[in-house]
């Protein structure tokens, strides 16, 4: 069984600039960017802790505020390696993709690849990582899994994830999801029919579910169908390079997953939203609260009201009107300076009012309708007809 389907995406040679350093700890190397107490253990894809642009994002990631750690784990190599570690770059996946059953059974199977995780754990909690979260590429995915049901992550996302894996081995993904001490953001790339990622990675997959039944609202799914497995690590974006669609597609959608993991990692409390470069959450309205008339009090303000017109009366030409208007629990006067505001509150008109103010005019209560406030007509009429034995502005309040 191969991790990658048919249709991913070539190998992509590293040409970037390594902005962090490589260490060892316990016979495990590692590549490590970033600092601070919010780290991201971050583990490769088949080909390993230098392949395509696995350094570059993680450079990128930790100048968004994360202490990111890259292990080399894939040993042996296989064949020549890349940088010692995993696949070949020449290795096509899907012409050889049936050679990895082996290694997945064998040296690379969790049960060997998990030590060295702990290694590596072990190591960013003696440097002051306090908070954890994973990314795995691939088959990193897979072996997230494990991790994340050993350890105390805060959140994992996976683009192209190969969970799958698991039957290699005997298993179940979604049995191994289950096992999972934290909730998932999963991006399959592709279409499921057509030889991209399985539909258990879904919002009605059997992975995502079993996710989702641990955390629910918590977990991410987004497919991105365009894309080939394996876009965000080694789809090409450069002329010259292997292409998963043309250069700026994979390179637009390479940032919006990375964007995606961000934001879900700002939610899981990893991250700060500035510090990741989003823009600010959207803002949530919250429906008007409306009261009635009956419950006005003098000084009141920020009030919302849905009455009905009982008369109107011009006070000063073309510049003021008195209007009266109710709801079944009384009536009180709303003093207007607006000739459209007059106009709406005919007889029997039905108005919505938001944001109005009290203002005691000689110990009476008048509705102010002000520049902050709004007076328009009503959605659908009042039904009921409004109290004219309550009204609020005929009582006279002692001044203080």
């Amino acid at each position: 069984m191969s991790c990658c389907p048919p249709g991913a995406a070539g190998y992509l040679a590293a040409d970037h600039t390594d902005e962090g350093s490589v260490r060892s700890i316990d016979g495990v190397s590692f590549y490590q960017v970033g600092s601070g107490p919010n780290g991201l253990l971050l583990i490769p894809d088949v080909w390993g802790w230098n392949g395509g642009r696995t350094r570059a994002l993680a450079d990128d990631l930790a100048k968004k505020g994360l202490s990111v750690w890259v292990p080399k784990i894939l040993q042996p190599m296989f064949e020549a390696g890349t940088d010692g570690d995993g696949l070949p770059p020449t290795f096509d996946v899907t012409v050889r993709g049936g050679e990895l059953g082996p290694l997945v059974k064998g040296d690379w199977g969790h049960e060997k690849v998990m030590p060295k995780v702990r290694a590596i754990v072990k190591a960013m909690k003696s440097n002051g990582v306090t908070k954890m979260g994973l990314v795995g590429f691939c088959y990193g995915a897979w072996v997230g899994m494990y991790a994340a049901k050993e350890f105390d992550l805060v959140g994992c996302a996976s683009p192209h994830p190969s969970v799958h894996l698991e039957a290699a081995v005997g298993g179940d993904a979604a049995a191994l999801a289950k096992g999972s001490k934290c909730p998932w953001a999963l991006f399959p790339a592709g279409d499921p029919k057509a030889g991209g990622d399985g539909d258990m990675y879904d919002a009605e997959g059997d992975v995502f579910k079993a996710l989702e039944e641990k955390f629910s609202g918590k977990c991410v799914t987004k497919r991105f169908p365009a894309m080939k497995h394996g876009w965000v690590s080694r789809g090409a974006i450069k002329e010259g390079q292997f292409m998963a669609g043309s250069g700026e597609d994979v390179k637009g959608a390479v940032t919006e997953c990375i964007m995606d993991i961000c934001e879900f990692f700002v939610k899981r409390g990893l991250m700060r939203r500035n510090k990741a470069g989003l823009p600010p959450p959207p803002i949530k309205l919250r429906a008007p609260k409306f009261t009635k008339v009956g419950k006005i009090e003098p000084e009141a303000k920020s009030l919302n009201l849905v009455l009905k017109a009982v008369k109107i009366e011009e006070t000063a030409p073309g510049k003021a009107w008195d209007a009266v208007l109710g709801d079944e629990t009384g009536v009180v006067t709303l003093s207007l300076r607006s000739a459209q505001h007059a106009a709406d509150c005919k007889p029997g008109a039905s108005v919505r009012i938001q944001n109005a103010r009290v203002l005691m005019i000689k110990g009476y209560v008048r509705i102010i309708v002000d520049k902050w406030a709004v007076l328009k007509p009503a959605d659908a009429p009042l039904e009921c007809e409004p109290k004219t034995g309550n009204d609020i502005s005929a009582t006279e309040y002692e001044l203080a």
